[in-house]
């Protein structure tokens, strides 16, 4: 005899949402200011966020490394053929164009995110009531 058994939502297997409903019940936005939390920067911010832009960045690399580890394979499974069937320069420029764009691609990606850093710096200063100072020293622009 089958038995029957209830399926039951798990909450906590169920996704949280990302960004909260700051607004409370029954209130328009109109009616609604930031300032009514006591936030200084109404910006939601997203505490994991750099963690996983690293992480995006991080299997980004992963990937283009996997390209070029099968090229290699390409190159080695080749070399066994007598009359080879890739030429031996194609195989040679599409690794050295994989390796030039990850260079290209984490160049632009880190370059981005160090301007985006200098901009939270010289905010984060400015709530400190310090002003802000040259990156060259990054332990001097804390908040006391």
């Amino acid at each position: 005899m089958a038995v029957h058994k209830a399926i039951r939502s798990n909450s906590l297997a169920q996704p949280a949402r990302r960004r909260p409903n700051l607004q409370p019940n029954g209130l328009e936005s109109k009616d609604f200011q930031a300032t009514d939390l006591q936030l200084k920067d109404p910006r939601p911010k997203e505490p994991q966020l750099k963690s996983e832009l690293f992480e995006a960045i991080r299997h980004l690399n992963r990937g283009l490394g996997v390209a070029l580890s099968s090229l290699d394979s390409l190159q080695r499974k080749d070399r066994l053929q007598a009359p080879g069937i890739f030429p031996r320069d194609l195989l040679l420029s599409c690794r050295n164009r994989t390796e030039a764009l990850r260079a290209q691609i984490n160049r632009d990606l880190l370059h981005l995110i160090a301007g985006h850093e200098e901009q939270e710096a010289e905010r984060f200063s400015q709530l400190c009531g310090q002003p802000a100072e040259s990156s060259s020293n990054p332990r001097r622009n804390r908040c006391s």
